[in-house]
């Protein structure tokens, strides 16, 4: 099965935003994270007529301050924002475990709507013990089968363990990486040492620590490719 890669789209811009999205397909995105936050309150609701079209292949974000996003609005504004983004029914919404936990009446709000939630956890500072990764992902997974993890590594081990996630989820459809330069190769593996559905890069400029862009993440898993049918046709 072909690797599936998610282009992040953020820009302060509706019109930045169409472009940016034409270009990613263009250059082979399988989807689209597109990064609501980004945006001024007042424009939102014209980035959503923009991306309608494409919203089956699309994961719609809104990151609050707290967790290194844009959104600056208060959160009764994300909320009710969050709630109208699901209406929409995106591919994936992508909600913090955070905000679920914090919120019983939005999660009531997404069963009852059947919204697919990617329920996402990131630490800016490290990656935590094997023991605490194990109760976030037992946390997240009450809410969907889709969970993103992410962490800061700061030793190649880091990226080892998070990619060791894989061999006690293989229920789920767990998105496990790092940020950072050393998280690199765990952005590139989770996709082929696990059993991440796709992996993240950028359009250009990285909008996350060590995010690779997407013309680098093809030229990578096209090698990978490559070499895996010459091993196949060497028996």
């Amino acid at each position: 099965m072909p690797i599936k890669i998610c282009v992040s789209i953020a820009a302060s811009k509706p019109e930045d935003i169409r472009k940016r999205i034409e270009r990613a397909f263009y250059f082979g995105a399988d989807y689209v994270e597109i990064r609501f936050d980004f945006l001024k309150q007042q424009s939102i609701r014209e980035t959503l007529q923009i991306v309608e079209p494409i919203k089956e292949r699309a994961i719609f974000t809104l990151r609050s301050v707290q967790e290194n996003g844009k959104f600056r609005g208060s959160n009764d504004d994300r909320i009710s924002w969050l709630q109208e983004l699901s209406v929409c029914r995106p591919m994936l919404l992508d909600v913090e475990l955070r905000t679920l936990l914090g919120n019983d009446q939005l999660v009531d709000f997404f069963s009852g709507s059947k919204t697919k939630i990617l329920v996402s956890w990131h630490d800016f500072q490290k990656t935590p013990t094997n023991k605490a990764l194990a109760d976030i992902i037992r946390r997240m997974k009450k809410y969907s089968r889709y969970l993103k993890v992410v962490t800061t590594t700061n030793y190649v081990q880091d990226c080892i363990r998070l990619l060791d996630l894989y061999d006690v989820t293989t229920e789920l459809n767990l998105i496990a990486f790092g940020m950072g330069e050393l998280g690199v190769l765990s952005r590139i593996l989770c996709t082929i040492c696990g059993n991440a559905p796709f992996t993240y890069s950028s359009l250009e400029d990285p909008i996350a620590p060590g995010q690779l862009t997407l013309q680098q993440m093809r030229r990578l898993y096209d090698k990978v490719d490559l070499r895996l049918g010459k091993g196949d046709e060497g028996g």
